[in-house]
């Protein structure tokens, strides 16, 4: 058996987060999807993609486990990485885009 590349790892990783992120998936299959996630990253790196990924769904047990593998600063950062950088980027606009009479 050939050792798995880090590429066939991302790979899996992308190909899972599509899969929790879908609407047309049903229940077994995004629950497959969480739990072989949680295994995959119990031994990789890739934990902070994955939380920005998925901070607006409904993943609790993927997040579970990275919570349980990261320092919290990282996955706090993960985790409000996404809404940070929206507000931020309405922010700008905000300022940018205001008319001064």
């Amino acid at each position: 058996m050939e050792p798995v590349t880090l590429t066939a790892i991302v790979t899996a990783i992308a190909a899972l987060v599509q899969l929790l992120q879908s609407k047309t998936v049903n229940d077994s299959t995004r629950k497959q999807a969480a739990h072989s996630l949680r295994i995959i990253l119990q031994y990789n790196k890739h934990r902070f993609e994955v939380i920005k990924a998925l901070s607006g769904y409904n993943c609790y047990g993927v997040f579970w486990e990275c919570a349980q593998n990261m320092p919290y600063p990282d996955f706090y950062q993960a985790w409000h990485y996404s809404k940070f950088s929206t507000r931020a980027m309405r922010s700008l606009e905000e300022i940018l885009f205001t008319r001064i009479i």
